[in-house]
């Protein structure tokens, strides 16, 4: 049996200041076939690989399987991280064939449980999003010293083994395998045999290359036959909601007994493909939920105001909503500068903004403009 050849990228396939990129049309014209490629995300939560789009959308065109991989750093948040992959990949993914892939291989001064509990907490965020545990690629010298293999689900695991490098700028050898097995580990998925290989149409010298553990059936059965242009059609978006607090939950379905898989910031602007008991579907592709209370989000489309009604805009940057027209009545949130908002009611000088709520806000000139 033969084992099915893929490559990992990123920028570095790419000149250093971007403007020159991969080939892929190289990739296709190669002597043996490339049945996948894993293509780097990001970097904890706050890098996105520049060449990731341009990587995953040519990827997905090329009828192999495709992997995004996340680099993890253990003592940044597990959801935040998760967060930060995800939102590179939404609504540009199908999970039924895309797979994701962390990276575990930055241990800095972690401690051994702390680097298998944030792991543990980005399997279950990335099972929660995706329907299944991601793979998970390290060096079987690393996870033994810094992770609890007993601790872990079953998983798919991504391993590195090379041979002795070659003096530059000599290429080296694929390693011939099979990768060297951390304990507790059965068996592996991928082996990354080289990264010192030649480069196949890339601006760089090298590129990692890797070996499945199977044929090219087996990888295609894996992927669910990806058959090229796989990004999910579009479904109809119901309306546009706006975050109104520092930071609303996102969660694995309509619930507050879902685990949180990540967080919307205030002031960001999502769709709703959904709407299920007081909670807005906000992913198209898989069940990523947020409360629906309008003390949480507002609507910015889709819902036309009531003949004769006024509407008015925020003109601070943040102005308190209370549950009645006077400062002595409890806080429920706040708008934000520039929400334009629907004037059901006027009494004291305050404005009732809920059609159906007791929900209401100051509307002195300087806060808020009516338009």
């Amino acid at each position: 049996m033969s084992r099915a050849f893929g490559i990992d990228i990123s920028k570095h396939q790419a000149s250093s200041d971007g403007s020159k990129r991969l080939n892929f049309e190289a990739l296709k014209k190669n002597s043996e076939r490339i049945c996948f490629i894993a293509c780097r995300a990001g970097v904890s939560w706050g890098y996105k690989d520049p060449q990731f789009n341009y990587h995953w959308d040519q990827s997905g065109q090329l009828k192999v399987g495709r992997i995004a991989y996340h680099v993890v750093y253990f003592g940044e948040s597990a959801v935040a991280q998760m967060d930060s992959l995800f939102k590179m990949l939404e609504n540009r993914s199908n999970f039924k064939h895309d797979r994701v892939a962390l990276d575990l291989e930055v241990a800095g001064i972690n401690t051994k449980s702390r680097i298998t509990s944030t792991t543990l907490n980005c399997l279950e965020i990335c099972k929660a999003r995706t329907g299944r545990y991601p793979i998970v690629y390290s060096r079987a010298n690393w996870v033994n010293t810094y992770l609890s293999v007993a601790d872990l689900p079953a998983l798919d695991w991504w391993l590195a083994t090379y041979r002795r490098p070659a003096p530059a700028p000599f290429y080296t050898k694929e390693h011939p395998g099979p990768p060297h097995l951390p304990k507790g580990v059965p068996t592996y998925l991928i082996h990354q045999t080289g990264d010192k290989c030649k480069s196949i149409g890339g601006q760089s010298h090298y590129m990692d290359y890797d070996r499945w553990n199977g044929d090219a059936k087996a990888v295609l059965a894996y992927f669910s036959n990806p058959t090229g242009g796989i990004n999910p059609p579009a479904n109809p978006v119901l309306f546009k909601i706006k975050i109104l607090v520092n930071a609303l939950r996102k969660r694995g379905g309509p619930g507050t007994n879902h685990k949180v898989i990540g967080h919307l910031n205030l002031g960001e602007v999502v769709s709703v493909y959904k709407e299920s008991q007081g909670w807005y579907k906000i992913d198209q592709n898989s069940e990523v939920w947020c409360s629906a209370s309008s003390n949480y989000v507002q609507r910015v489309d889709g819902t036309p105001p009531p003949t004769g009604s006024r509407q008015a805009k925020c003109i601070v940057s943040a102005l308190y909503k209370r549950e009645g027209p006077g400062k002595n009545h409890k806080i429920v949130g706040n708008l934000i500068r520039n929400d334009v908002v629907t004037v059901y009611d006027e009494k004291y000088g305050w404005f009732r903004i809920s059609k159906d709520k007791n929900i209401w806000v100051c509307g002195a000139p300087q806060y808020m403009r009516l338009l």
